[in-house]
C-alpha cells in the first residue's frame, strides 16, 4: 500500500493555522491541520474577553508601526488586510461591528461564532486532526517532513508552523513550536509574557482592589528616569494592576524588570497643569474650610482612593481644610501627579495575551513566510517574534501571515 503524503501539514489549528490551511486547500493542495487539543480554535474563542475582537480599523502603516518588528509584516498586511478580515468573516455569516478604539468585534458578541464558522470553512478545503501532540519533526532524505506524535507519523512535502507562542498554555499555545523550529535549525528569541497584568507591592492594594481609573497617565520610572508612558484606563486588583494601559506597558516592563528597579507612577490629573490644579485645590479648601480633608477629596478622586491617597501624601487625615498649609498642599499636589507603586514583576504566561519573542524574523522571508534556512518550511502567527498592543492587532497579524504562508506554498 502506497504511503500517504500530504502536500501541506499545518501544525496548530488556531487563527493563523486555519487561515493558512484554507488558502493552501483552496489552491488544490492536499492539506491537513494537526491540533494538540481536543478541539480547534480555543484561543480564538476567548479573544476580546470572549466577544471576539477580530481586528482594528487602523490603516496598514499604523498597523505595522504598532508592532515590534512591524516592517516585517508589510507584505502580510498587503496580502490580507483588516478589510479582508471583515469581508472574510461576513462572507462566512459572521458580521462585525466597529466599537471604541477602532476595534472590530463580532456583532453577536460571541467569539465562538467566528470559531465555528472558521472551522466549517477549513473543513471544506482541508482535514483537521485533533488530539495530535507533535513530539518531533524530521527532514527526510527525500526532503519531505515526517511529523510524529507518540502513536502516529504523517509525511508532508511542505510544513507550516502555526503553533502559537507561550501565552495561555491551556489553549495549546505552550511554546512547543519553538522547540520544533529550533530542532530544524532556527534561532529563537527567548519568549517573555506580553499583554499581561503586573504585580505591585502590597501597600494600599487591599483598599484599592476593584477600583477602575479612567483618563489617567501612567509612567514607568527607573532611577529617576521615565522609561515609558501611556494614557487611558487601568484597574487595581488583589495582586497589582490590570487594564488596557497596564497591558500595553507590560511589554516593556517584562524586558526591563530583570535588571532594573521599576516604579509605576500614576498621574491622576493629566489634563491639568500643576498651577491649574493648585488653583482648583485652593478653591476646594476654601469651600470645605470646616470639613475634614477626606470630605473635600470626594470632589477630586474616587471615594475608594481617599484613605490610601491621604496616607501616601503623608498629610494628617484629621485636619480640617482650613488647617491645610502650603506644605500640605504641595504634598497633595505631588500625590495627584505622582502616586507611586513599586513594580514587583509581571504575571506569567498563564495570564499573558501574547508572547514577545519567538522565531527571529531574519530567518524568515517576509514576502512568503518561508524559512530562509529550510526549504518548504513556513511560519505564521505568534510563533514568530512579532507582537503589538491590544485592539485586534495581534489577531490580524495571525490572519495575514497565515494567509500569506498558505498562498506562497508551491508558488
Amino acid at each position: 500500500m502506497k504511503e500517504e503524503i500530504f502536500d501541506v501539514v499545518v501544525i496548530g489549528c488556531g487563527a493563523s493555522g486555519m487561515m493558512a490551511a484554507i488558502r493552501a486547500g483552496q489552491r488544490g493542495l492536499k492539506t491537513i491541520v494537526l491540533e494538540k487539543k481536543s478541539r480547534p480554535g480555543i484561543k480564538l474563542s476567548i479573544t476580546g474577553k470572549g466577544r471576539g475582537n477580530l481586528t482594528n480599523s487602523a490603516p496598514i502603516k499604523e498597523f505595522a508601526d504598532c508592532f515590534h518588528n512591524g516592517k516585517f509584516l508589510y507584505s502580510s498586511f498587503n496580502a490580507f488586510s483588516n478589510l479582508d478580515t471583515i469581508s472574510f468573516f461576513e462572507n462566512l455569516g459572521v458580521p462585525c461591528k466597529l466599537e471604541r478604539g477602532r476595534r472590530y468585534f463580532i456583532a453577536s458578541g460571541k467569539a465562538q461564532d467566528a470559531v465555528d464558522a472558521f472551522v466549517k470553512e477549513v473543513k471544506k478545503f482541508s482535514k483537521i486532526l485533533t488530539s495530535f501532540d507533535v513530539k518531533s519533526v524530521k527532514r527526510n532524505s527525500d526532503f519531505t517532513f515526517i511529523i510524529s506524535s507518540v502513536k502516529n507519523s504523517i509525511k508532508s512535502r511542505n510544513l507550516i508552523l502555526a503553533c502559537g507562542g507561550s501565552s495561555y498554555p491551556s489553549t495549546g499555545s505552550d511554546g512547543s513550536g519553538y522547540a520544533i523550529a529550533k530542532s530544524l535549525g532556527h534561532t529563537i528569541k527567548p519568549p517573555l509574557p506580553f499583554l499581561v497584568p503586573i504585580v505591585l507591592d502590597k501597600e494600599y492594594l487591599k483598599e484599592l482592589q476593584g477600583l477602575k481609573l479612567r483618563n489617567i497617565e501612567i509612567s514607568v520610572i527607573s532611577d529617576g528616569k521615565t522609561l515609558f508612558k501611556e494614557f487611558g484606563e487601568m484597574e487595581f486588583t488583589s495582586f497589582g494592576a490590570d487594564g488596557p494601559i497596564i497591558l500595553t506597558l507590560s511589554r516593556f516592563i517584562a524586558e526591563e524588570i530583570s535588571d532594573k528597579n521599576l516604579i509605576l507612577s500614576l498621574n491622576l490629573k493629566p489634563a491639568l497643569s500643576k498651577e491649574q490644579l493648585n488653583q482648583r485645590l485652593l478653591r476646594e479648601i476654601d469651600k470645605f474650610g470646616q470639613y475634614h480633608l477626606n470630605i473635600m477629596l470626594k470632589e477630586l478622586i474616587p471615594v475608594k482612593m481617599i484613605r490610601p491617597f491621604i496616607s501616601y501624601c503623608g498629610v494628617n487625615a484629621t485636619k480640617k481644610c482650613s488647617q491645610i498649609n502650603k506644605i500640605d498642599r504641595e504634598k497633595i499636589l505631588n500625590g495627584f501627579f505622582d502616586f507611586r507603586f513599586n513594580i514587583v514583576k509581571t504575571k506569567d504566561f498563564k495570564e499573558a495575551i501574547v508572547t514577545r519573542g519567538g522565531v527571529i524574523i531574519d530567518e524568515i522571508k517576509q514576502k512568503t513566510m518561508e524559512s530562509k534556512l529550510v526549504k518548504n518550511l513556513y511560519f505564521c502567527g505568534e510563533v514568530i517574534d512579532i507582537d503589538a498592543p491590544t485592539g485586534g492587532f495581534n489577531l490580524q497579524a495571525a490572519f495575514s501571515t497565515g494567509y500569506l504562508a498558505g498562498t506562497s506554498i508551491g508558488d
